[in-house]
């Protein structure tokens, strides 16, 4: 009998299924590169959760006294994989806001005759740059997870995992605080940046989650909260975004950014 664990991960990744297909076809109509970015994070959290799933039968195996002997290595593959999966995706969630920014923000200094900020010209602009320390921390602390390394191992990846949280975390705070400071200069797009700010703030929450979890195990066994605040608050971020994001960032097709 399937595990809660297995329904709700299945579940989870048929909903980011839908979303994946819903803007692979609003890709297809417009190719415009920010629908991009939410299709690749969708297909993360898909194979992420599927591979949660078929994690979860091999657990209830272990818990009924079966061995995995043989297949201990690949069992320990996905599970790095899915680490990184779940910790990563939100990288694309801050790289999509940094587009957004960049397709509205040239526009909007230039009606308000404004020059380029700090928070452009560089987290907007430099976005990559900035993101890939905390990539290589995540990745780090996803491979020391292992069981195969030693406990002091274990314990490097569990910091390494922890900074790179904390950074994304931090990352996401200023383009919480950038939407809302753009919100009131720019009033004229006042939804565009509500977009970001509701968005941006949902997968705030998710990482504040996502710490107390790297602090806590009793928050990531928790599989209510665990639920609540990691896949059901990201896919309710992503419902705001089923929103026309052509009109609202990018205006009439024939304004150009």
């Amino acid at each position: 009998m399937a595990t809660t664990d297995e329904i709700l991960s299945i579940v989870t990744a048929a909903l980011f299924a839908a979303l994946f297909v819903q803007f692979c076809i609003r890709f297809a109509r417009s190719k415009w590169g920010i629908y991009a970015f939410i299709i690749f994070f969708c297909s993360i959290r898909i194979v992420a959760y599927i591979l949660r799933a078929y994690l979860a039968v091999m657990n209830e195996g272990l818990a009924k006294g079966k061995t995995i002997e043989h297949d201990y290595p690949n069992y320990v593959s996905i599970l790095i994989t899915q680490m990184v999966m779940v910790s990563i995706g939100a990288i694309f969630i801050l790289l999509l806001m940094a587009r957004l920014y960049h397709s509205i923000l040239p526009k909007m200094r230039h009606h308000a005759g404004h020059e380029r900020g700090r928070f452009e010209s560089t987290l907007v602009d430099r976005t990559r740059l900035f993101m890939l320390p905390v990539i290589a921390c995540i990745i780090v602390g996803a491979v020391f997870a292992s069981p195969d390394y030693s406990a002091d191992q274990q314990n490097i990846g569990l910091i390494c995992r922890k900074v790179g949280v904390i950074g994304l975390f931090l990352y996401a705070l200023v383009f919480l605080a950038a939407a809302g400071i753009y919100r009131r200069r720019y009033p004229e797009a006042k939804r565009s940046f509500m977009i970001c700010e509701v968005v941006t703030g949902l997968f705030v929450v998710s990482l504040i989650y996502k710490i107390v979890a790297t602090f806590s195990a009793a928050a990531l066994n928790n599989l209510t909260v665990y639920y609540i605040f990691s896949p059901l608050v990201e896919l309710i971020a992503l419902c705001f975004l089923c929103v026309d994001l052509q009109l609202h960032f990018l205006g009439r097709p024939e304004d150009k950014v």
